[in-house]
C-alpha cells in the first residue's frame, strides 16, 4: 500500500481525490503544485474553494449525481488555468470509485497538462484564420468581375459564355463560403466569437430556423414538419447561433432526402434541458461516418463523389456552438433509414 502511495504522489499528472460532497480527500505532488497548497492544507476543503473553475465543478456534479463518468468531449475537458501569472491547459479525466453497495464513495480527477499542444493548435487556428482572410479579398474581386460580364456591362456574353460565367460564379460562391466557414470556425476556436447570451423563446426560433427553407421544401416537394409541445421554456442561447445551428441542420436533410420524403423538428424537455432534434427520411449516414461526422473536413462520400457537395465545415462549427452552449450534439441513423440530428441547451432556470 505504501509503494502505491509513493507511485500516486509521484505521477507527472495531477491527482485528486474528492468526495460525493467535492471536498478533497488527497492531492499528489502535481496537484499540490497546481493547487499551490499542500495536502494538509486543502484536505476537508472544498474542490471550487481552492480552484475557481465552474468547469470542473459541474463535472463533478454530474459524477456524483449520476454515478458514473461524466459525458467528456475535447473541449468540455480541457481546462484553462492561471498557474503562477501563465495560462496553462489541462486535460481532464473523471473516474467515480462505486462501492460494492452500488454508492459513490470517492471520484478520482487526472489532469494531464497539454499546454504545448495547445498552443500549436492555437498556432494552426490563427493561420486557418488569416489565409481564410487574405483569400476573401480577391475572391470577392473576381466575383463582382463575374457579375459584370453576366449582366454584359462589359458586352454581352454569347451562350456559351454564359455558361462558363454560371459555372465560374458557383466555383466562386463556394470558396466564399468556404472562406467564411474557416473565419468562423477559428474565431470560435480561439473564443473570438462572444456568445451573446440570453433568454430565448424557443417557438420564435425554430420558426426564424425553418421560414429561410420552407420554399426550397415545397420546391422539392418534400413536407418540413415542426412538432413543438405548449409551455416550453425559455433557454439560455446566442439567438442567432442557435437559429443557424437549427437551419444547417435542416438544409442538411434538405440535401439528403429525396422527393416526396419528409423532415420532422421536434423539440422536447428532459430535465434542465432541451433537446432539438431533426429527423429525415433521406438514405441516412454509413456507420463509418457516425464517430466522425462532427470532425473539420470529414465529408460522406458516395463512392468518388462528395453526396454533400461542401468542406465538412458546417457540422463542426455547429458542435463548437452547441458545447459553447454547454449543450451536446450527436447523430442517430441506419443506412436507408434517414438520420435524426439532435442536440441539447439548457433552460432558463427559475
Amino acid at each position: 500500500m505504501i509503494f502505491f502511495e509513493k507511485v500516486y504522489y509521484q505521477l507527472p499528472e495531477a491527482v485528486i481525490l474528492t468526495d460525493k460532497t467535492h471536498s478533497i480527500v488527497s492531492l499528489n505532488r502535481k496537484a499540490e503544485e497546481i493547487f499551490e497548497a499542500n495536502l494538509g492544507e486543502a484536505r476537508g476543503k472544498k474542490i471550487e474553494d481552492l480552484l475557481q473553475c465552474p468547469q470542473l465543478f459541474s463535472l463533478l456534479e454530474e459524477t456524483v449525481v449520476l454515478s458514473r463518468p461524466p459525458q467528456l468531449t475535447y473541449e468540455n475537458s480541457t481546462l484553462m488555468l492561471d498557474v503562477n501569472g501563465r495560462k496553462r491547459f489541462f486535460k481532464l479525466s473523471i473516474i467515480p470509485v462505486i462501492t460494492f453497495q452500488n454508492e459513490l464513495e470517492l471520484v478520482i480527477t487526472t489532469m494531464a497538462e497539454v499546454t504545448v499542444l495547445k498552443e500549436i493548435e492555437q498556432l494552426k487556428t490563427d493561420f486557418i484564420a488569416t489565409a481564410s482572410h487574405e483569400f476573401r479579398t480577391p475572391l470577392t474581386s473576381i466575383s463582382m468581375g463575374i457579375s459584370m460580364m453576366k449582366t454584359g456591362k462589359l458586352g454581352e456574353p454569347t451562350p456559351q459564355m454564359q455558361k462558363i460565367l454560371d459555372a465560374l460564379e458557383e466555383d466562386c460562391d463556394r470558396l466564399l463560403r468556404l472562406a467564411e466557414n474557416l473565419l468562423d470556425l477559428s474565431r470560435l476556436e480561439s473564443g473570438a466569437i462572444a456568445m451573446e447570451i440570453e433568454e430565448v423563446d424557443v417557438y420564435r426560433m425554430v420558426e426564424a430556423a425553418l421560414g429561410t427553407l420552407r420554399l426550397q421544401a415545397e420546391k422539392r416537394d418534400i413536407e418540413l414538419q415542426a412538432h413543438l409541445p405548449e409551455n416550453l421554456p425559455r433557454i439560455r442561447a446566442d439567438l442567432n447561433k442557435a437559429i443557424w445551428v437549427l437551419t444547417n441542420l435542416v438544409a442538411n436533410a434538405l440535401r439528403y432526402t429525396k422527393e416526396g420524403g419528409s423532415i420532422k423538428v421536434s423539440v422536447y424537455q428532459k430535465g434542465a434541458r432541451l433537446f432539438f432534434s431533426v429527423a429525415d427520411t433521406g438514405k441516412g449516414i454509413p456507420r463509418e461516418y457516425q464517430e466522425r461526422i462532427f470532425q473539420k473536413y470529414v465529408q460522406v462520400k458516395e463512392g468518388k463523389k462528395d453526396a454533400a457537395g461542401g468542406a465538412g465545415l458546417g457540422l463542426a462549427i455547429a458542435k463548437d456552438i452547441v458545447e459553447a452552449h454547454g449543450g451536446e450534439i450527436w447523430v442517430n441513423s441506419e443506412p436507408n433509414k434517414g438520420a435524426v440530428f439532435t442536440f441539447s441547451i439548457p433552460v432558463v432556470r427559475g
